[in-house]
């Protein structure tokens, strides 16, 4: 009885600091390389000499009706 007791307080107290270590990783590491990472892509981005213009949305179209019809 007593060693089910200890290997279930074992395995809580794995559990939290299990939770701890990812919720760091989670707040301090991730936002970090996710930073890194993008400026990395955009500083990339920027050294493309064209620039498609096909991938960037939808086409703007101009307005030719007027108001009153």
């Amino acid at each position: 009885m007593k060693k089910e007791k200890k290997r279930c307080s074992v395995s809580k107290f794995l559990m939290f600091v299990s939770g701890a270590a990812l919720t760091v990783a989670s707040f301090v590491v991730i936002p970090q390389l996710l930073e890194k990472c993008s400026n990395k892509m955009y500083k990339s981005s920027l050294k493309k000499d064209e620039i498609d213009f096909d991938s960037m949305g939808p086409e703007i179209v101009p307005h030719d009706k007027k108001e009153g019809e």
